[in-house]
């Protein structure tokens, strides 16, 4: 049986947070400072940036507003949802950070049996308030975030849902990790994979024309892109650990997104890199951002985003994401008289078992292998042989949680004949 879902309250970092736990992955919130996921780790990996010289400290409302400028704002770290377009021309944008409100506000907060609610004050300059729902399920990693925006003026008012990850992107001796990548699926339609939104274009960057699938490496460098992604997935992997962390949220095809049509965004910073306006960076610091259609809201309406987080150990590069796992090496099977060898590797989600299945034409399951017992803490590295049935034309992945029931397919394959 999986381990129950925890939630206690506690003093995190001198702070009063909130700590969601079920032996796999464990997330801390904290609703005073913004509402914030401070933290999200698989096992011993620790996903999320913290900001060391702010752990612990609070400042008034005037203290967060500061100047309005970006190079006083008191950047904790963590996750946080902020409104977009981002920008400083006019009602329709938000000119933060700093926010004193929806950014470094007190959330009020609620817990229930696998759940924290924060909800942010009201916010006049946005019309905005903000809720993020954050809940565990036992035996899995995947942390399933409920963000909604609700209209709290008298007037009509029009935001993107704006979820923001800083990830941690140093060393355990505090240098600079060069192994950080972000993985973002393009979209091919588009006569440029990326825009650049701040900054130039420079190596990190890095895109794989036959996959379409952007790579970006950190190197530290200030910057900003923008992708229009329609695959409902980006991936954020630490290469010398082998942890990977996916997102999944929703894509809405023909929807209007912010930033000339981006679903994801990409910032880059690190203490002492040039840039183009100043800014004080806290450490090295990648943020994975998803973002959400723009979004037409009337008076007390409500509208709502879910973005899913996974974490699994698993090599890369990451080509792809399912509900239960992402993968490394899609399957490659090769039939020999009659014999299949089915290779791949993979993450998996849950805690459960894997099987090898062979479908006829009706999708009729005619035999199956048994894999073994899969986690998110040991990666899947499937190299199987089998007696392949006649009339199979497909062979797929499954896997089944701890009480055998099915709970989704990670990959499939059409068998190539060979030899």
């Amino acid at each position: 049986m999986p381990m129950a879902v925890t939630v206690e309250k506690l003093l995190f970092h001198g702070w009063d947070g909130v700590r969601l736990s079920n032996g796999i992955i464990e997330a801390v919130c904290v609703p005073e400072i913004g509402g914030r996921l401070m933290q999200f780790s698989l096992g011993p990996h620790d996903y999320l940036f913290m900001n060391p010289e702010l752990l612990g400290k609070r400042f008034t409302y005037e203290e967060h507003a500061g100047d309005g400028t970006i190079i006083n704002w008191k950047n904790y770290g963590g996750a946080k949802t902020w409104p977009a377009p981002q920008g400083w021309d006019g009602a329709g944008q938000w000119p933060g950070p700093p926010d004193p409100v929806l950014d470094s506000g007190r959330y009020d907060f609620q817990t229930s049996e696998a759940s924290v609610l924060m909800t942010s004050p009201p916010d006049a300059r946005s019309g905005l308030r903000i809720r993020r729902q954050v809940t565990l399920r036992p035996g899995s990693s995947r942390l399933q975030l409920d963000l909604s925006f609700e209209n709290i003026s008298d007037k009509t008012i029009r935001w993107s849902i704006w979820d923001v990850a800083q990830v941690l992107c140093s060393t355990a001796d505090g240098q600079l990790n060069d192994d950080c990548w972000l993985y973002i699926p393009t979209d091919s339609a588009r006569e440029r994979p990326y825009e650049i939104m701040f900054g130039d274009d420079n190596p990190q960057y890095q895109l794989d024309t036959e996959s379409g699938l952007l790579a970006v490496q950190y190197q530290g460098v200030v910057g900003k892109i923008g992708v229009h992604s329609p695959a409902g997935w980006i991936a954020f992997a630490d290469r010398r650990a082998d942890a990977v962390l996916c997102m999944q949220f929703p894509y809405e095809p023909g929807a209007e997104y912010p930033d000339n049509g981006a679903t994801v965004e990409c910032w880059t910073e690190s203490p002492g890199a040039s840039s183009p306006i100043p800014i004080r960076s806290p450490g090295y610091i990648l943020e994975a951002e998803v973002l959400s259609p723009l979004h037409t809201l009337r008076p007390l309406e409500i509208k709502m985003q879910q973005v899913v987080w996974s974490a699994a150990y698993c090599p890369t590069p990451i080509v792809a994401v399912a509900d239960v796992g992402c993968v490394h090496q899609p399957l490659l099977i090769d039939i020999h008289d009659g014999w299949a060898r089915v290779r791949g590797v993979f993450g998996c989600f849950l805690d459960g078992h894997a099987e090898i299945e062979w479908l006829d034409e009706a999708g009729s399951v005619l035999s199956s292998l048994d894999l073994g017992p899969v986690s998110p803490l040991v990666g899947l590295h499937v190299d199987a042989q089998a007696k392949t049935p006649d009339g199979a034309i497909l062979i797929r992945l499954r896997i089944l949680d701890s009480d055998g029931a099915d709970a989704g397919t990670l990959a499939s394959a059409v068998p190539a004949k060979s030899g």
